[in-house]
């Protein structure tokens, strides 16, 4: 009996700590990761955002646009939010630059400054390889964590994140004169103003002045292995010089967009997808860092444990989960720029995002001009998950190896220093020297990226479902990814389905859609209304965690892929489907959330 008891106990130790500390997605609609699967400023588009603290602590928050090709920063900018605090933006087309501006009339403070993005920003094409413009892509919201407050809600110690007039914080709840409150200057008063937004810029350089003494902000480190990492008390703002003036994110963080055809009043409300438990420690850099600018990313969390409800919904299906080889920023092309650090723990956010088959409800009714547009975005593309590349330490064949042979149960990743940056990077790949090794990377693979099997059904006789056809006809230099009348490849990041009739109203479908140049999905008559599934097939198979080549070369050989306890498959996608029809004088938009089949066995 005293066994089982044990036994038992064991047991709830196991379920409890696994719960506590696992990436998951929070359906509750809050995370400390918050995933906007697209943003447009196409065809008369404007997009508005919202990013809310739905909690009462204070949040250091990075929000980041990336391009819809491959997944390359436009614009960084790090929100500081009071408890409750709303910030909210707007992109439009500039039509004197002719590039995506962003502007907002909020008043939270902000890093760059809240004026600069009051008067409106360009988002900023520094990437050779984003030739297919700026025009659409998608949002990252990522917490880099809690702003100590004292006697406030944060779990910070009692210790306060300030600016201390003696150079050197302690976090005392009593600020001694001369001292200044960082969480009071971000308060709102009465007229509903922070109180002091210099508060914000004045931290991070009192944070420099000093490489012995911890004051204001100061920034997060990477450690060997890729991952966030502390070197103190991650409860303590000032016990440490990393993340100095914040502590460990807790969550809290909602966000929302909504796609506005400006031509017609059709709004399409997209809801965020939200992760939690992403990270255990803060990750606060600043947006115009050139080498840490990248940070944090959807794989530098130090948690490598993930979950999803198993089939029954009586438990879970979870793993800890392999790092990269290398941290996967070494090994994204993003020319002219240097590659800079991205972190080298994907899989955990990768595996919870999976699903075997997406499916989106559509309508095309042509008496009312029934539009549908769906967005299937893939977030860890750039994370080398299935990307369409095998890794290798052989780039050219006309160069030496780099270090060691992938998966060899060795550390094939090293502290190195950047060339044209001159600064230490941790888990890049090197030579014998200890120098960084340019010759590790992708070699493109003969198969496209992500391909996927398109059926599509009316509502009535859903036994009976036509497969995918294409037109040979388009606009001048209308890409075709298709492999063959049943599978279709998505070469890109974010990629837009655009379904409409084989006959009828021709080009119309090009006047408002999400889309300049659309994947098109034409349909035969008598299906105008209906569904399509999007079944992810790669050569006969799904996508296994387990097997691809591809991901078995990126990970190293410990835990998790090939587990004899959970198989894991599918892509990584989020998105949805917009509907628009036209009833009275104007368009009426509607969105859907994606259907997925999700591998919970």
């Amino acid at each position: 009996m005293l066994k089982g008891l044990k036994s038992f106990i064991a047991l709830l130790f196991m379920a409890a700590t696994s719960t506590t500390f696992a990436v998951h997605i929070n359906h509750d609609r809050t995370g400390q990761v918050a995933l906007l699967p697209y943003y447009t400023v196409n065809n008369n588009f404007i997009t508005n955002f919202t990013v809310t603290n739905t909690s009462g602590k204070y949040k250091a928050v990075r929000v980041r646009l990336l391009d819809s090709r491959i997944g390359a920063d436009l614009l960084n900018i790090n929100l500081y939010l009071s408890p409750y605090d709303v910030w909210n933006a707007t992109l439009r087309m500039n039509p004197d630059t002719g590039l995506p501006n962003l502007i907002t009339e909020e008043e939270s403070c902000t890093y760059p400054a809240k004026a600069g993005l009051q008067a409106g920003i360009d988002l900023n094409n520094a990437y050779r390889s984003t030739d297919f413009g700026l025009s659409d892509g998608y949002m990252e919201i990522v917490e880099m964590g809690d702003i100590a407050d004292g006697a406030g809600f944060v779990f910070d110690g009692g210790f306060e994140a300030e600016i201390d007039a003696s150079g050197t914080a302690d976090g005392a709840i009593n600020i001694a004169a001369g001292d200044r409150s960082i969480p009071m200057g971000l308060l709102h008063d009465a007229a509903g103003l922070p109180v002091d937004c210099s508060v914000v810029a004045d931290a991070w350089a009192a944070g420099a002045e000093s490489a012995s003494t911890i004051n204001g902000f100061e920034p997060g480190s990477m450690g060997a292995s890729g991952v966030a990492q502390d070197n103190g008390n991650p409860a303590l703002p000032y016990d440490h010089s990393h993340n100095a003036g914040l502590v460990a994110p807790s969550g809290g963080i909602n966000a929302y967009g909504i796609l506005i055809n400006a031509a017609t009043g059709a709004a399409f409300v997209q809801e965020g997808v939200h992760i939690n438990r992403y990270a255990t420690v803060a990750q606060h850099y600043l947006p115009d860092d050139p080498v840490h600018y990248r940070l944090p990313s959807l794989a530098s969390g130090d948690i490598r444990e993930a979950y999803i409800t198993n089939a029954l919904g009586d438990g879970m299906k979870g793993d800890t989960l392999p790092l990269t080889e290398y941290d996967t920023g070494a090994l994204h092309e993003i020319v002219p720029l240097v590659s800079v650090p991205m972190g080298s723990n994907p899989l955990p956010i990768a595996t919870v995002l999976s699903a075997d088959m997406v499916s989106a409800p559509y309508y095309i009714e042509e008496s009312i001009f029934g539009e549908t547009d769906i967005v299937l975005t893939f977030p860890m593309r750039k994370h080398g998950i299935f990307n369409g590349g095998t890794l290798t330490n052989r780039l050219d064949e006309n160069t030496a190896a780099c270090v060691g042979t992938l998966r060899d149960g060795l550390s094939d990743g090293d502290a190195v220093t950047l060339p044209v940056l001159g600064v230490v990077v941790q888990d890049y790949p090197h030579d014998d020297n200890g120098n960084i090794c340019t010759n590790a990377g992708y070699i493109e693979n003969e198969n496209p990226d992500v391909t996927m099997r398109l059926v599509y059904y009316d509502y009535e006789d859903q036994a009976n479902p036509v497969t995918y056809t294409h037109e040979s006809g388009g606009p001048a230099g209308f890409p075709f990814p298709f492999v063959s009348s049943e599978v279709i490849a998505l070469t890109k990041v974010v990629n837009i389905v655009t379904i409409y009739p084989m006959s009828g109203r021709g080009a119309r479908v090009f006047d408002t859609s999400l889309v300049k140049m659309p994947v098109l999905l034409s349909v035969d008559y008598g299906f105008e209304s209906g569904w399509v599934a999007f079944d992810m097939f790669n050569m006969g198979s799904s996508y296994s965690y387990d097997s691809n080549l591809s991901l078995l070369a990126l990970t190293e050989p410990f835990n998790g892929l090939g587990s004899a306890v959970n198989g894991w498959s599918g892509v990584p996608v989020i998105g949805f489907a917009a509907m628009g029809a036209e009833v009275g004088p104007g368009q009426l938009g509607e969105v859907v959330e994606l259907i997925r089949e999700t591998n919970r066995n």
